[in-house]
Formats: C-alpha cells, sequence, structure tokens
C-alpha cells in the first residue's frame, strides 16, 4: 500500500513539474547553428512562443537561395497591435532592425544581403509586445542561402570607336556575371532606347540590334549598363558616327553672298549609300540642276546664274537617296552678273581749280545708264542729284565762286538700278577771287598808276615808272614759276588779301618814288 502512494506521488510530482512555463530569455550561443526544420507557411514553435502573436512566412520559402536586396513578406498577427521587431542573422542583430515598430497584417523586412558572408546563415526573428507592461515574446527562426555573385563586367567588343553606325545595327557587348541573365540599358547619348530598357538578357557575348535610323546623323555617344538582381552594375561606352539619311553641306557661298556668270557649289554628302540625286530650286522653281548624281564625299555643281534676274534669289538645294530619305538646305544668294561700278577720275589734274570747273569721271559698268548725285563737302549739288548718266566718261561742273577759297572734298555717287552703289572723292582747292580781293586790288592799281599818270598829264616821261613796272611782273612772275605757280587757279590760290596788299603797296610805293629819283622833285 505504501509502494503505491509512493508511486502515485511521484507521477504528480513529474506532471506538476512538466507543466511549469519554460525560462522566457533568449538564449545566449557563441556559435551559428542552422535550423532547417521550419516548413513554409508555419512557425517553428521554439525558444519563445506567445498565445497573442502569431508569424506565417509568406515568401521566399525557407531555406531559399537569396541575394541583393530581398524582402521577407510575413503575415503577423497581434492581438495588442503593433510590436517591436529585432533581427539576429547568426546571433548578431542586423542594424536596420533593433527594436524596430512593426506593425500587423503582411508586412515586408528588407535585408541587404551584400553585407553578409556568402553560405548558409540563421535569420531569427525577435518580435516583442510590451503594451501591456510585461514582454510577450515571440520569436521566429529562418535560413537562408545568401548567394552574391559580385559586379558584372560589361564591354562593347564593336564597332570600335568612331566607327560608322548605319540603319538597324548591332552592338556586340560580352556580359560576365555570375548570373546567367542580367537586365540591359542602351543609351544613345543619355537617352534610354526602346529595344533595351531594363531587359533580361543572357550573359555572355551577343549582338545587341538598335535602330539607329531614329538618330540623327553624327557622333553619339552609346552607353550600355547591365544590372544584376543583386543592384550590382557596370557600364561601358563608345562613340560612333550614325550615317544612316543623306546628309549635304554647301561651302564657298553663305546667305546674301554675289554671285555672277558661272558659278561652282562645293557639295559633300554624307551617307551609307554610294550616291545620291541632287537638285537646285531657285525660287520654287527647278532649275537647270535635277537629280544630278553626285557621289559620297566632295563634289563641284555648276550653276549658271545668266538666265536669271539681277538681285536676290532664294536657293534651296535637295538631296535624295534610293530609299526616299530626303535633305534640303537653303540660302538667299544675290544674282549680280552687272558687279558694282567702278569710278575713277579723270580730270582735273591739278589739286586746285577754279571759276567753272570741268571735272571728268570714267563710269565703268555693264549697265548703260545709272544715277549720279555730286557732293560737295557732302552737301548735295542741286543740279547733278540723282542725275542719270551714261556709263563711261562723264562731265559735270561746279562754279567755285559759290564756295570759300579753301580746300573741299569733291564727292561722286553713283547707283544702279538694282540698289549697287559705287562712290569716289577727291579733295580740290577751290580758287576765286572774293569780293574784297577784287576790291583792294582795284584801290591798290589805282593808288599805283595814279602819280605817274599825273606827272604824264604834266608832261613828263613816265618810261621809267612802265620799265620798273615790267620788271616788278617779271619779278613776281620767276617767283610764281619757282615755286611752281604754272596755272591761273594756282596764281588765284596763293593770291590772298594780305598778299595783295603786300604787292599792291609795293608797286604803288615804286610808282611813286621812281620818278622822284629820275627828276628830283616830288
Amino acid at each position: 500500500m505504501k509502494d503505491k502512494v509512493a508511486l502515485v506521488i511521484m507521477v504528480t510530482a513529474i506532471l506538476a513539474i512538466g507543466l511549469l512555463p519554460m525560462n522566457m530569455t533568449l538564449p545566449v550561443t557563441n556559435e551559428s547553428k542552422v535550423i532547417t526544420e521550419a516548413p513554409v507557411g508555419h512557425s517553428k514553435i521554439s525558444g519563445f512562443d506567445s498565445d497573442n502573436i502569431t508569424i506565417t512566412l509568406l515568401e521566399p520559402a525557407n531555406q531559399s537561395i537569396v541575394a541583393g536586396t530581398f524582402n521577407m513578406t510575413l503575415d503577423i498577427s497581434s492581438v495588442n497591435g503593433p510590436l517591436n521587431l529585432t533581427l539576429f542573422i547568426d546571433g548578431e542583430i542586423y542594424p536596420d532592425y533593433n527594436h524596430t515598430e512593426i506593425g500587423t497584417g503582411t508586412q515586408n523586412v528588407t535585408v541587404d544581403t551584400t553585407t553578409l558572408s556568402e553560405g548558409l546563415l540563421n535569420f531569427t526573428l525577435l518580435f516583442v509586445d510590451n503594451s501591456t507592461g510585461t514582454n510577450d515574446k515571440e520569436s521566429y527562426y529562418l535560413v537562408f542561402e545568401v548567394n552574391n555573385y559580385g559586379a558584372p563586367v560589361v564591354d562593347i567588343l564593336a564597332p570600335t570607336s568612331l566607327s560608322n553606325f548605319t540603319g538597324l545595327d548591332d552592338l556586340y557587348i560580352n556580359i560576365t556575371s555570375g548570373y546567367s541573365q542580367v537586365y540591359l540599358n542602351i543609351t544613345v547619348d543619355g537617352e534610354i532606347t526602346s529595344e533595351f530598357n531594363n531587359t533580361l538578357v543572357d550573359t555572355g557575348a551577343s549582338n545587341f540590334t538598335i535602330n539607329g535610323t531614329r538618330y540623327e546623323n553624327g557622333l553619339h555617344e552609346i552607353e550600355a549598363r547591365v544590372v544584376t538582381e543583386e543592384g550590382l552594375t557596370d557600364t561601358d561606352s563608345v562613340e560612333l558616327v550614325f550615317l544612316d539619311h543623306v546628309r549635304f553641306a554647301v561651302s564657298g557661298y553663305s546667305g546674301f553672298d554675289r554671285i555672277s556668270e558661272t558659278v561652282d557649289f562645293t557639295v559633300r554628302v554624307f551617307t551609307p549609300y554610294e550616291d545620291v540625286l541632287f537638285s537646285i530650286y531657285v525660287d520654287n522653281e527647278i532649275s537647270a540642276v535635277v537629280n544630278q548624281s553626285i557621289p559620297v564625299g566632295r563634289s563641284t555643281i555648276s550653276f549658271n546664274t545668266t538666265t536669271y534676274s539681277e538681285g536676290e534669289h532664294d536657293f534651296l538645294f535637295i538631296a535624295y537617296d534610293d530609299f526616299g530619305h530626303s535633305w534640303k538646305y537653303s540660302m538667299v544668294l544675290v544674282v549680280d552678273n552687272h558687279g558694282v561700278p567702278e569710278l575713277s577720275f579723270i580730270s582735273p589734274d591739278e589739286d586746285v581749280v577754279s571759276g567753272y570747273a570741268e571735272f571728268k569721271v570714267e563710269i565703268t559698268t555693264t549697265w548703260e545708264t545709272v544715277s549720279v548725285t555730286i557732293y560737295v563737302d557732302d552737301v548735295e549739288i542741286a543740279e547733278y542729284t540723282n542725275y542719270t548718266a551714261s556709263a563711261g566718261e562723264f562731265v559735270f561742273y561746279i562754279n567755285t565762286a559759290e564756295y570759300t577759297k579753301w580746300e573741299h572734298e569733291v564727292t561722286i555717287e553713283v547707283i544702279t538700278d538694282e540698289g549697287e552703289t559705287a562712290e569716289i572723292s577727291q579733295t580740290f582747292g577751290f580758287a576765286n577771287m572774293q569780293l574784297e580781293e577784287i576790291i583792294s586790288i582795284a584801290i591798290l592799281l589805282g593808288l599805283a598808276f595814279a602819280i605817274p599818270l599825273y606827272r604824264k598829264k604834266q608832261g613828263h616821261s613816265i618810261m621809267g615808272v612802265l620799265i620798273a613796272d615790267l620788271i616788278f611782273l617779271l619779278v613776281l612772275a620767276g617767283i610764281f614759276l619757282i615755286m611752281g605757280i604754272t596755272s591761273i587757279p594756282l596764281a588765284l590760290w596763293h593770291f590772298n588779301l594780305a598778299s595783295i596788299w603786300i604787292l599792291g603797296g609795293l608797286l604803288g610805293f615804286s610808282n611813286w618814288v621812281l620818278p622822284i629819283l629820275y627828276t628830283g622833285e616830288e
């Protein structure tokens, strides 16, 4: 009987011990222990278990291979609402989740595996609810295999730098990565292409085709960028010459240049084809240059301007290829077969003119008549304003008496019917007798000859005075010759009021004194 009682007591004690609560503290371990028992979609009830908290893994599956940045998607149930989450990876706290609040329902726990070691790693998620004042804990254990492959390498093998890229052409690209597939982006001058915009492609060397016809001819930078699943990237670029459409450049002339007779346009053609058809339109009318075949590179196109009127014309240059591509270029050119008139003075030869002076100018032009305007010191002469003159020798006159005795600039302006203008200027001295000079000469001559004439009336001889006056004039003429004064205009130029009074005074003095010396009389 005593033995039966002892047996009952022992069984009761064992059951009581089994009902005691487990230790609620997180066990401390010095080494990582891989847990592989947790099936997908079920909580592993181990360590900490709470009736108020339930955790279900939605994706990825436990024991999956992960790389780069991935999400653990969980379905979290909590009677008391949000929880605090601490994530342990191989016993170390992951810094992004250290007593971090997390809500209920479907939640993502994001982990960057590039900061972790490769291989199988234990992921322990500890959820804590302290809303009631006591820590209610739930632990959840997972295992993932981290398999990061490192940064990829991309190389554009062909075409080489500055090669031509025509139409639908290929980029031969080699992609090296631990992944069998990566995401490829190809840009042209920084703009993403429609063919390869985050496109999943196989690694290794392959041709990747893009449509070069969408871009203008010329130099473009092409960049290939690959991205792995874990977000690591690499890029390579090359500069290529896109050459799909017909293009050309016209050199030798620019807008509003003057052309005449037969001109040569230098045309440089850029195209992937052997030749193009080239035409020139003038004022929207086709010219003699129509569908002329010219090869790639530099060519010379001759154009006859003599069939067109003088003045400005709209020139349109067009080139076509065999596939319907075309290119246009236009500019305004001035047909000027007459050219700008040329002017030159024929006469006078002297720099000084007097009286009603004659001027001769040679007008060289292919026009029969031109419009002439004469200026003196930038002031028009009324009778020669828009005067119609024939080409060749043109004679005009200027009354110098209407101007001061001084240097004056004579300008001849010639305008053709098409508005071409030419002018020539030259400075002349206008020599003419001013009224005060004429009056002074009359007074001095009157005084000079008054006494001799008076003496003659008294019967005295004036032969000596006449001889003296002749000698005076001869000496004066000699002085003028020595000074180079050989014409009347030059003589008039040097006669001024001061010189007239000096010379007149000397003549009058001699005519008064000489008779006294001859006769000894006053």
